[in-house]
């Protein structure tokens, strides 16, 4: 008994190599009927209970949006590879030249325009988290077509809210729909970026007062040293929101960043 002083009561009660070996085999094969089980009923759900499309309501199976619907969203016309806005030849747009932004790059999915536009406001203002699903994925599949031969970024970051916005609203859209970015295309989302000051809400403001607005609005609380980055955000209007944050991150030390939004929206007359 001297001897056994030390011991565990797992090591007196079960031979060597075998601990615990039994339960260990039970848990597992219990986890994995759970998950078949899940995976089952989910589906058997999705059949049953078939998804109302979020915009014309008709049969959209397992999907939000029925193909029909998807297919009618509103493309972007050929445009500057900085900033997204139309460029007929494809090149860097006048403005662009002549005052380049912070960010290097702009990936855009589709036009701020009906119906695209009524998804991005009811993710935003009317809290259906579900629609930051489509939106990330048309999101995630302008990326991977656009993106090569350059490769992806090191890190997704959301654009944040001011925090007294993002208690009001209860949630972030870009947060949510970088998410998705995420799982699509395997390029994890980072943190660090943050607001620091609140401003009026952009939507609220001309154009020409936007810049001002949100100068200075956004530092960093962890170093980008040496790392792309891909700014994520719903929709982008004159592109000053994002220019801000491209220039925090920068100065954080990203070595690039890139501008990632579902729309863009065209100045008036743009086609």
């Amino acid at each position: 008994m001297r001897g056994m002083i030390g011991r565990s009561l797992n090591e007196l009660s079960n031979p060597a190599r075998r601990k615990f070996d039994k339960l260990r085999t039970a848990v597992l094969a219990g986890g994995r009927r759970l998950a078949q089980t899940a995976a089952m009923a989910s589906r058997l759900a999705r059949n049953a209970l078939p998804q109302a499309c979020a915009l014309c309501a008709d049969d959209s199976g397992d999907a939000i949006l029925c193909a029909p619907c998807m297919n009618a969203l509103p493309a972007l016309p050929v445009v500057c590879p900085s900033c997204a806005s139309p460029s007929p030849a494809g090149g860097f747009c006048g403005a662009c030249l002549v005052r380049p932004p912070r960010f290097a790059a702009t990936i855009a999915a589709g036009r701020y325009a009906f119906p695209l536009d009524r998804l991005v406001q009811g993710l935003k203002y009317e809290h259906r988290l579900a629609l930051a699903h489509p939106l990330g994925d048309m999101l995630a599949a302008a990326v991977l077509r656009t993106l090569p031969p350059r490769p992806l970024p090191d890190a997704i970051v959301a654009l944040p809210l001011a925090p007294a916005r993002q208690r009001e609203r209860g949630f972030n859209q870009a947060m949510e729909i970088a998410r998705v970015v995420a799982r699509r295309t395997g390029c994890p989302v980072a943190s660090g970026l943050v607001r620091t000051s609140a401003g009026r809400p952009q939507a609220s403001l001309p154009w020409s007062e936007r810049r001002r607005n949100v100068r200075g609005a956004f530092g960093c609380n962890v170093a980008f040293t040496g790392r792309s980055i891909a700014l994520v955000d719903d929709v982008m209007t004159t592109g000053a929101t994002l220019d801000a944050a491209a220039r925090a991150l920068l100065a954080a030390g990203a070595s690039r960043v890139e501008a990632w939004v579902v729309a863009r929206t065209l100045a008036p007359g743009a086609s």
